[in-house]
């Protein structure tokens, strides 16, 4: 073993526990120490010679659970998205110096992916911002820290790539083409999907309320279930998604942009799929592009390992946040620190397996389920 790839998402680091004077309920990450030991334990020993790559591959950060004194501006201007940034890096700063601490050895590097959560970074002073606080010597652009926003794929050697996964779903699909929107603007402002509006208006209100509801998958199943058991609650909470989807699709705004075939895209896979992971649509990639062998994604929340008869193999690399799963495959609430594992030898091959971080003393053992 010589070179590796770790490959993490889907950690959500916020604003920290107490934010703005007051307990934090937007913060759903708590796992800075076992994050820390997972930097470092990649970074020495065994890997201290070793050349490695942590590739976090979206919603690392997440800048849609910032609010500011109390409310979620759906209008994010640069200057907005600076703001939620120094409030994520002083939410953490012990995890923010543990990766600049992985940066600074040698052959440690550092690639970001953009999610459908950490968006923000399509802004150039956002991303300069978060390459200086991670560099070991606070330089951009840097040699050791990249963030990749020119396109949602990330091709790897040994027929390995990457995608955090957002961009297969219609309510969260970016325009790459077109991030921010500057025409008829006083300023430029980032071009959310209807997804990210939907989390800012919907989700992060009734969190106050229930903060279970951006937690449980699959998300129509909580529907169902609410209207059974949480009958009230449930249904304001539907009467609000429809409205502002109406809203926010069909009603005209300089500051957003709807295109008509998203909107049909996503009517159609909100009304057909029940359980939307990624599988599928993994399995026609791999099947599609013949010199890709192992597919890498995030974004569900669902950690995955699928090997196919035909020696391809799909992971899903999870999250390291508390899942409430309604699904019978796998019913029930928890917590898993997933991540990829890339192993590449000396034959330049590449070898993949889903893993589940334990901790100093065993530090990683094979995902079974």
């Amino acid at each position: 073993m010589e070179k590796i790839k770790i490959v993490i998402s889907d950690c959500h680091l916020s604003a920290g526990l107490h934010f703005e004077s007051e307990k934090n309920p937007h913060e759903d990450f708590f796992f800075d120490d076992e994050m820390i030991a997972f930097f470092e334990y990649f970074s020495s020993g065994r890997y201290a010679d070793a050349e490695v790559e942590l590739i976090i591959n979206g919603d690392y950060l997440d800048f849609l659970n910032v609010p500011y004194r109390g409310e979620f501006e759906e209008v994010i201007t640069e200057q907005f998205a600076l703001y939620k940034l120094e409030c994520i890096l002083a939410g953490h700063p012990r995890v923010m110096t543990a990766l600049k601490r992985f940066a600074a050895l040698p052959d440690k590097t550092i690639l970001y992916n953009i999610g459908n959560h950490d968006a923000d970074l399509f802004f150039p002073k956002v991303r300069e911002r978060l390459i200086r606080a991670w560099d070991p010597e606070g330089r951009c652009p840097s040699p050791k820290i990249r963030v990749n926003y020119e396109t949602p794929v990330i091709d790897l050697d040994g027929g390995v790539q990457i995608h955090h996964g957002n961009q297969l779903e219609a309510v969260h699909m970016f325009n790459y083409e077109k991030p921010i929107i500057t025409e008829g603007l006083g300023q430029p402002v980032l071009n959310i999907p209807w997804g990210s509006f939907y989390v800012l208006k919907i989700v992060n209100r009734f969190k106050w309320e229930r903060d279970y509801v951006d937690k449980v998958r699959p998300v129509k199943a909580m529907f169902l279930w609410g209207l059974l058991f949480d009958t009230w609650f449930t249904l304001k909470f539907m009467f609000l998604s429809v409205f502002y989807f109406m809203k926010t699709r069909f009603i005209y705004s300089p500051q957003r942009r709807s295109r008509l075939t998203v909107t049909a895209k996503i009517l159609q896979q909100e009304t057909t799929t029940f359980l939307q992971d990624l599988e599928r649509d993994a399995r026609e990639l791999l099947e599609r592009q013949e010199n890709v062998q192992i597919l890498i994604m995030g974004h569900t929340h669902h950690p995955m390992y699928k090997s196919y008869p035909n020696g391809k193999t799909y992971i899903n690399t999870g999250t390291w946040t508390k899942m409430i799963n309604l699904d019978l495959r796998g019913i029930g609430g928890s917590y898993r620190l997933t991540f990829a594992l890339v192993e590449y030898g000396v034959d330049g091959k590449a070898k993949a397996s889903l893993q589940t971080w334990m901790g100093e003393y065993r530090p990683y053992r094979t995902f079974t389920g």
